[in-house]
Parts: structure tokens; C-alpha cells; sequence
């Protein structure tokens, strides 16, 4: 998009814009500018500012398959502030055009269809989408989720021919002359972009009634779920950006960069993690770059309690277990992804020399503190808190210290570390996954048994130090938790017991990020 002019009040001002491929990279394709008034402004008055510009924003990845190329803004914005819009669009009468607001005026002129929407309530930013759409509408409660689906495959994704040479039975020689079967060009079944459209529905509408159980109502009670070409979603208020393969039954290629188990991202976890984002970035917004993590790692983890909800412990666990096997893979340089830097640098995490850092440490790492701060309160008090976030920051800017305070307010009683400040210190300012190992002993009779644990901790720096739980399972079906303080020389505790333990287990819940 190109600004071509701009106003203050009536009066023209000048725009000064740098065609910079660097800028748009940093920025996620959109161009900073800058807009220079007639005069100063003063503090204290209002002043109205009117932009014109104009470029090239559908992208067409082949046989009527469109989606919006501009994903972060296609029209000037200003930080994240909440604003009420009001929308028209003029596009071929023959396709679907999706975006937040009531409908105000819908017509056609000639090939032309003219539709006007305004938002019910301030929103944080505006999106659309158009294409050639099959639509599944659901309602749930107060809510109404419409999926759309492509009615034709993108190119990247159409199968290709694939040549098959036949085995020949032992004994038989080839002939030298050419056979035209010898390698015959075998055209793969296609694949259907509306494969799981009602699987899909079905699927986002329970994620968002389970979530607006938990975390109060979204942003809108209508969300409209739109596909687009590539392997990755986007979460707008009351527009969801989702990408083709979550629609297909069988998702084509190798696994997914990120590490995640393929089939479980694109079919349970994608959609659940652009649905959250109706709370987490769209309710809620985060107070800079340093703190976008919160918005990613809420909405990944709301996912996961999802999937857990829906499929059980083991296939949220195993997404836990694929991110951590990420961040201790190591780059060419023999160093870990986690030692790239802290969550707190966002996109700066982002460069050459290793380019899964920022995705795996804002994904990946940020759900696993979700997890450890989950496992350290307990479910109830985890839950309120995520609860509180929505009701305190409704439409405001949540910042990393901000959520330390808050959260530290959801811990039982008597915690260590009460403040969170050092489980901050180390998983969210600092960098680091440590091997940890437990040693233990008997001693004593009963009913006057002392179990005496070691804790040992290796491969981090010398000052860090993390909470684990040990857990003692004793007679009755009872267990006793032990959380543990790591040290960089072996810490060494006691749990009185009257009865010898039947099983005695070093973190089995995934309470801490460890190796």
C-alpha cells in the first residue's frame, strides 16, 4: 500500500515514505510513514486525520483462491488502540467477502457488489478475506461461527504426476527397446478443500464455547473462519485466518517446521490457536514487542487446554514434549535454540544463524511457562487468573511485569518464591533448560519413616535455580507433592512418612522445562 496524501483538519500535510524492502521485512510486510501537519500539535486537542492510498492487497494463489497479502494492516494505523469502524467494499459480485460488523447496506451494481459494515463496539484492528467460500454456520449459545472453505485447491498444493517404473517378476529381462510403461505417470487422488468443513465448525465453535467459559465472553459474538494458502493462521477480532491444510483429512509433506507432530497441529491445535486470539491480542493487547510473547503463549496454551479438554493428557503432552525436543535441538553452532536469547526480545530473537528461534521460544517455550505456572497454583487458581487477565486488561495493554504481579496474587498460600520473581528471572528474562536428577533413601522405622531426597542439577549457569515437584505416591491412593528448589551443588531434602512410599517420581506432570 502506498500513501498518496494525507490531512489534518482540512489542511494538507506532508508524508514522507521510504520504499525500504528491510522496513517491510522487520514490520511484517506493512511501511512505516510519516505524516509531517501544517503546524504543531497541541497537547490537549483533538485533531482529525484523513489518509488516501491505495495498492495491491488480494493475492491470488491460483483458480480463485484469494486471501488479504497485507496481514498485518492494509490501511494506516496507529499502535494498537481500540476504534470503531465503519467499512465499505466494492468487489466481483461472484465472490464471498468476509468481515467483523453488521451489515449496514448490501447491493449490486452491474458485476459489482457494494457491502457496508460497521462494528458494534471498538475493535483493535479490522480484517478481511474474499474468495469463492462453501460456508458451515453453527450457533452455540450466544455464539456464531461461520467457516468457509475454498471450493478449489491452491497450485502449491495440487498433486502432481508421479512416475511408477513396474517391478518385473525374477527371471524376466527387460526389453532394450523403449516401453512406454516403463515408467507411467500416475496422477495422485486430489485432495478437497471442504473435506472438514463441518468437522471444522463443529470444532471451532466448541473451542470458543469452551473458552468463553473460562475466560469470560470474545471479542465478538459472531467469528467468521476464512482459509488461506501456506502453513500458518492469523487471529483478528471476529475473523479467523486459517490455513488450507487444516481443512484437508490427510496433510500433505513432511512435518511441520515448527517440530509440533503434524497431523495433531494442523487438525486440533491451529484452529484452537487462532480462536483463542479472540481473547489473547484481540480483548487483551500486549504493552510492546517485549511483551507479545504473553498474547502468543496464552493463545497457544488456551489450545492446548483445549486439546487436552477434547483429546486427553497424552496428545497435549506430546505437543509439551515436541516443544521442548525443539528448543534443546542445536544449530550449527552446537548451541541449543533456547540459548538464543529470552522471550522477552520477540522478534529480535528472529536471524540467520538460527531461524527457528523466535517461533520455538514464543510457541513453544512460552506454552511451557504457561505450564509451570499452571502446575505451580493448581487448576482452579490458574484458570481465575486467566479469568482476571480478561477482566482487569478488557481493551488495555498487558505488559510481562504486569502479569508477573498478577499472577503471583494466584499462588497458594505460604509459596516460595512468592513474587514469581525468580521463575521470571530464569524462564522469562534469562535463558537456560537444566538436567535434573533425583537420588533418594529410607531411613527409620515405620511410622517415623524419613525419605531423604538429592535433587541434581547440571547443564545451566551457576545462579539458576527452578522449582520442581517430586511427587510420593503412599498407601490409600494418596500422594504427596515435594516442590524442590535446584541449586548448582545438589540440594538435599526430607519428607517425614509413616508408611514406606510406593512410588517416589521426579516431576511426572510436566511441572518444569527440563531435559
Amino acid at each position: 500500500m502506498t500513501v498518496t496524501e494525507a490531512s489534518v483538519d482540512g489542511r494538507p500535510a506532508e508524508v514522507l515514505q521510504r520504499d525500504s524492502v528491510r522496513l517491510a521485512m522487520i514490520h511484517g510486510g506493512n511501511n512505516l510513514f510519516l505524516v509531517v501537519p501544517p503546524e504543531p500539535l497541541r497537547a490537549g486537542r483533538e485533531y482529525e486525520f484523513e489518509f488516501h492510498h491505495s495498492g495491491t492487497v488480494i493475492y491470488d494463489a491460483g483458480d480463485r483462491v484469494l486471501y488479504v497479502s497485507a496481514r498485518g494492516a492494509w490501511y494506516p494505523l496507529h499502535g494498537t488502540q481500540f476504534s470503531d469502524y465503519d467499512l465499505r467494499f466494492r468487489y466481483p459480485k461472484d465472490l464471498d467477502l468476509v468481515t467483523p460488523g453488521d451489515v449496514v447496506e448490501d447491493r449490486t451494481e452491474g458485476d459489482w457488489r457494494i457491502t457496508r459494515r460497521r462494528t458494534a463496539s471498538a475493535i483493535r484492528i479490522a480484517a478481511f478475506n474474499l474468495g469463492n467460500y462453501e460456508h458451515a454456520r453453527l450457533e452455540r449459545g450466544n455464539y456464531v461461527v461461520d467457516v468457509c472453505a475454498n471450493r478449489a485447491l491452491e497450485r502449491a498444493l495440487r498433486p502432481r504426476p508421479q512416475s511408477i517404473t513396474p517391478v518385473l517378476p525374477p527371471g524376466i529381462r527387460t526389453r532394450r527397446i523403449p516401453d512406454p510403461m516403463a515408467e507411467a505417470q500416475v496422477l495422485p487422488p486430489p485432495m478437497d478443500p471442504m473435506a472438514r468443513l463441518q468437522n471444522l465448525a463443529s470444532e471451532v465453535a466448541s473451542a470458543m464455547e469452551f473458552m468463553a467459559s473460562k475466560f469470560g465472553p470474545p471479542t465478538l459474538a459472531h467469528l467468521t473462519v476464512s482459509p488461506i494458502p501456506g502453513t500458518f493462521g492469523q487471529g483478528f477480532p471476529g475473523l479467523v485466518y486459517l490455513s488450507t491444510l487444516a481443512y484437508l483429512k490427510n496433510v500433505p509433506g513432511p512435518r511441520y517446521e515448527g517440530g509440533e507432530p503434524q497431523e495433531i497441529f494442523f487438525q486440533d491445535v491451529l484452529q484452537a490457536h487462532e480462536t483463542a486470539h479472540q481473547w489473547w491480542g484481540n480483548r487483551v493487547t500486549a504493552n510492546s514487542y517485549r511483551d507479545y510473547w504473553l498474547m502468543e503463549s496464552l493463545a497457544n496454551y488456551s489450545a492446548l487446554l483445549y486439546l487436552e479438554k477434547t483429546k486427553g493428557l497424552h496428545d497435549s503432552e506430546e505437543m509439551l514434549d515436541a516443544y521442548r525436543k525443539e528448543l534443546l535441538a542445536k544449530g550449527e553452532n552446537g548451541q541449543i535454540v533456547d540459548s538464543t536469547g529470552p522471550i522477552v526480545l520477540g522478534t529480535r530473537l528472529e536471524n540467520s544463524q538460527e531461524p527457528r528461534a523466535w517461533r520455538s521460544i514464543t510457541y513453544g517455550k512460552g506454552s511451557w511457562i504457561m505450564q509451570m505456572l499452571r502446575q505451580r497454583m493448581g487448576d482452579e487458581r490458574f484458570f481465575s487468573m486467566l479469568a482476571e487477565i480478561t477482566k482487569r486488561y478488557d481493551g488495555k495493554a498487558l505488559s510481562t511485569e504486569a502479569f508477573r504481579g498478577l499472577a503471583a496474587g494466584f499462588l497458594p498460600p505460604k509459596s516460595e518464591d512468592p513474587k514469581l520473581e525468580t521463575f521470571f528471572e530464569q524462564w522469562v528474562y534469562g535463558t537456560g533448560i537444566p538436567t535434573l536428577k533425583l537420588t533418594y533413601t529410607l531411613k527409620g522405622k515405620a511410622p517415623a519413616l524419613k525419605l531423604v531426597g538429592t535433587l541434581t542439577q547440571s547443564d545451566v549457569d551457576d545462579d539458576f535455580s527452578t522449582l520442581t515437584p517430586v511427587e510420593i505416591k503412599v498407601a490409600g491412593g494418596r500422594s504427596i507433592t515435594q516442590w524442590v528448589a535446584s541449586a548448582s551443588t545438589p540440594v538435599t531434602f526430607t519428607v517425614p512418612l509413616k508408611t514406606p512410599p510406593l512410588k517416589v517420581t521426579l516431576d511426572p506432570h510436566h511441572g518444569v522445562l527440563r531435559r
